[in-house]
């Protein structure tokens, strides 16, 4: 059996912790992984048999579900909320190359978020900018405010207030990665949106 974990608000990944459990009387129970970078996990299961999921990860709201194994079972898609402050949204947001000009492609994206801050008309955010550590690091300093602040115009733009949102710049001093590719470069270069308050 295949899936994927996500975020219920942004269609995101998530990397989370799920315990398969057989049903009815738990003979057999386990433990799996979904993958940070694509929230996809499998596991074994035996057909026409039925099992109960828990799916758990930091900062957001665990579920529970029975799935009855069929042979024409499609992927499972569990999706999580936040569950208050301190969850951390990776936004697949694209700038042109060193500006801090939103690529048309990320509007999308973006669109999701604004739906879910109108969705919960209470929460506050807080907008952080990241880029790759090479380069001169006030300049990355620099870039990562004003494409975190380009974020914030486009957000209020739509409505948003901006009382709602904060933000902080990063520059390169929090890499999630210091291999030496262009993937990695790449997921450097990000912006995150972490929440404040939900209530």
């Amino acid at each position: 059996m295949e899936g994927k974990v996500i975020n219920e608000a942004l269609e995101g990944p998530i990397e989370a912790t799920l315990t398969l459990e057989s049903l009815p009387y738990g003979a057999d129970i386990r433990v799996f992984h979904s993958d940070p970078e694509s929230g996809d996990f499998s596991f074994k299961v035996k057909e026409n048999n039925k099992y109960k999921v828990k799916v758990e990860a930091k900062g957001y709201i665990g579920i529970e579900e029975e799935i009855s194994i069929k042979s024409d079972n499609k992927s499972l898609v569990f999706s999580l909320m936040p569950s208050g402050s301190g969850s951390i949204l990776r936004l697949d947001i694209n700038f042109k190359q060193s500006k801090a000009e939103i690529l048309e492609g990320s509007y999308s994206e973006l669109d999701k978020l604004i739906s879910m801050l109108k969705d919960y008309p209470n929460m506050e955010i807080q907008l952080e900018g990241h880029t790759d550590f090479r380069g001169s690091a006030s300049a990355n300093m620099r870039l990562s405010e004003k494409r975190v602040k380009a974020v914030k115009s486009y957000l209020a733009s739509k409505s948003v207030n901006p009382d709602r949102i904060k933000t902080k710049a990063f520059g390169g001093t929090q890499p999630l990665s210091r291999e030496n590719t262009e993937e990695a470069k790449l997921n450097n270069r990000r912006v995150e949106a972490r929440i404040l308050k939900t209530e």
